[in-house]
């Protein structure tokens, strides 16, 4: 996945190939050639020379090709996911859900966003080749949605999950962070995928502090986190 003199660690290789080919595979709402855009314009907001939050690139001459892909309501979310995720307000998502694109639909690309936002963000601090997708699989989307997920917490339906990893002893609906892609399962699978081979599994969150997961401690890990947070103005 990386050619580097940098110890990477396999997890973090085998995490992010596993990515790749999950975006180039057909999603639950969005086809395999869709996502494979999704990931794209992500790249594309990024590199592009910055909007202001209010400007979207579907009113910028020039940055939406008219045979896109995408439709267009899709586009201007995953720039303003990307670039201004700090912006975003109930009103914002009202405006594009579910007049414009179906809740399932948002939240599959928000999930797309989060992971390529990842592993490109690792890629870009280390000088490395951004992750390349394999050749787009063939297939429709799923559409398989959890029957029980509704309108709690988030802006968006969510579904309960009892994880035992979470917390073995007592395993328990988990929460709210760790289900807020609940209502598309693939996509929050991919994610904690990724987050724990970054972070630390889920089920160490919450008593595991003495032990050293990876080459750092994990004091050093979140004050780390602590202060990306502070600086990305997370809200959570």
């Amino acid at each position: 996945m990386y050619t580097s003199k940098l110890p990477i660690r396999q997890e973090i290789q085998d995490t992010h190939a596993a990515a790749a080919a999950h975006w180039a595979s057909p999603g639950t709402w969005w086809s395999a050639d869709q996502r494979a855009a999704i990931v794209d314009e992500v790249r594309k907001a990024w590199d592009a020379e910055p909007l202001p939050p209010w400007q979207t690139p579907s009113s910028t001459p020039g940055l939406v090709d008219p045979h896109h892909r995408l439709p267009i309501a899709a586009i201007d979310v995953i720039w303003r996911l990307t670039n201004h995720v700090t912006t975003l307000t109930k009103k914002w998502y009202e405006s594009y859900v579910p007049s414009q694109l179906s809740p399932q639909q948002y939240v599959e690309i928000v999930g797309v966003v989060a992971q390529v936002t990842l592993t490109d963000r690792f890629a870009d601090a280390l000088e490395l080749e951004r992750v390349q997708l394999p050749e787009a699989r063939p297939g429709e989307p799923s559409r398989e949605q959890p029957a029980d997920a509704e309108v709690v917490a988030h802006w968006v339906p969510t579904a309960p999950i009892v994880d035992g990893s979470w917390n073995p002893a007592t395993p328990s609906d988990v929460p709210n962070v760790r289900k807020a892609l609940s209502l598309v399962a693939a996509e929050r699978i991919m994610q904690w995928v990724l987050i724990d081979a970054h972070y630390v599994q889920g089920g160490a969150l919450a008593d595991d502090f003495g032990s050293n997961h990876w080459s750092l401690e994990r004091a050093q890990i979140e004050l780390l986190g602590t202060r990306t947070s502070a600086v990305n103005e997370c809200f959570y």
